[in-house]
């Protein structure tokens, strides 16, 4: 067989192989999936541990460990931002996390319009 007939065939078998993986990993993609955010935190959906399951990541556990974190009855935690937590630098543990800080003030511009329509004042 002449090469001129052998790179069509490897041709559409790479092609078919890569559609066939794109389509795979499409429907791996479409299953439905519903989030929950917990209304009363701002902070998303509480996140539980119980003893016999990984500790919580804190970002860094030799620069920030968790403390006062009793290891031998569950908890249920909240994620926040850098400097909030109280047993980490980033973990609330608790029911009742502190609500978010308002938005930095600064200066925000209608997106599109280059510097157009600015103005002080925080996040619209």
């Amino acid at each position: 067989m002449n090469a001129a007939v052998k790179t069509p065939r490897i041709t559409w078998f790479a092609l078919t192989a890569l559609v066939s993986t794109g389509v795979g990993l499409a429907g791996l993609g479409l299953a439905p999936v519903t989030a929950h955010a917990d209304p009363t935190s701002g902070w998303g959906p509480a996140k539980h541990w119980c003893p016999g399951e990984p500790l919580p990541a804190t970002g860094n556990h030799v620069t920030d460990p968790l403390h006062d974190w009793n290891t031998s009855v569950c908890h249920t935690y909240y994620y926040l931002w850098p400097g909030m937590g109280n047993v980490s630098n980033l973990i609330w543990d608790g029911d009742n996390p502190p609500p978010k800080p308002p938005p930095p003030i600064g200066l925000y511009c209608d997106p599109g319009t280059f510097f157009g329509n600015c103005r002080i004042g925080d996040h619209p």
